[in-house]
């Protein structure tokens, strides 16, 4: 008989597979993906760098606090956020993350679902610091990011503890376009210079 999966295993099949299906039509020249470092990454048909963080801040390929990454801010032209809602975080990770977010870009937010099992069986009692689906949905809501979750993951957040993972994609509002009023002025028209009357006497 084969071993059961630990919970973790179990919640890392359940995450691979909402990433999936959040990222199915979507596209970007690269995806910058900010994980913890206990936590391999899902599969990616997309171009992607890594940044991987634990308890004190990001840690690798650089080292910074939460709240101040050294990335240039609307350079990122889509990102996955996975599980950096952790009890004991000093700020909330949208902060930074929409403010590298270019305009019109899209993200997707993954979380341990707090209703579920496995995540009590992966962090006990601190499984209460973390958003719910509501709490969740409203922490992109009210940063004006429109949330396109298909409808199948929508339900299934609503339900306590029927899936050990929440995830959602939301995007950036595009910068409107910048028009310029044109000014009319008069016309003006130069003078023509008069030519010079010659009159002969008769």
């Amino acid at each position: 008989m084969p071993a059961k999966p630990s919970p973790f295993v179990a919640l890392q099949s359940a995450e691979s597979r909402l990433v999936e299906a959040l990222l199915d039509g979507q596209s970007a020249e690269w995806v910058l993906e900010f994980a913890p470092v206990t936590s391999p990454s899902p599969e990616l048909g997309l171009k992607r760098c890594r940044v991987l963080f634990n308890a004190e801040g990001f840690c690798w390929p650089f080292r910074s606090p939460l709240d101040a990454l050294p990335l240039d801010s609307e350079s990122v032209p889509a990102m996955i956020l996975r599980h950096a809602w952790q009890p004991g975080r000093p700020c909330d990770p949208l902060d930074e993350a929409l403010r590298m977010l270019r305009p019109g870009g899209w993200l997707i937010s993954v979380t341990a679902n707090p209703w579920h099992r496995s995540a009590w069986q992966e962090l006990g009692r601190q499984a209460l610091w973390l958003p719910s689906w509501p709490q969740f949905q409203m922490l992109h809501a009210r940063r004006q990011l429109t949330l396109g979750t298909p409808g199948r993951n929508f339900w299934q957040g609503l339900v306590p503890g029927l899936t050990p993972v929440l995830a959602l994609l939301a995007r950036k509002p595009s910068r409107p376009a910048r028009i310029r009023r044109l000014k009319f002025r008069e016309p003006r028209f130069a003078a023509a210079p008069s030519a010079a009357a010659q009159c002969r006497a008769a």
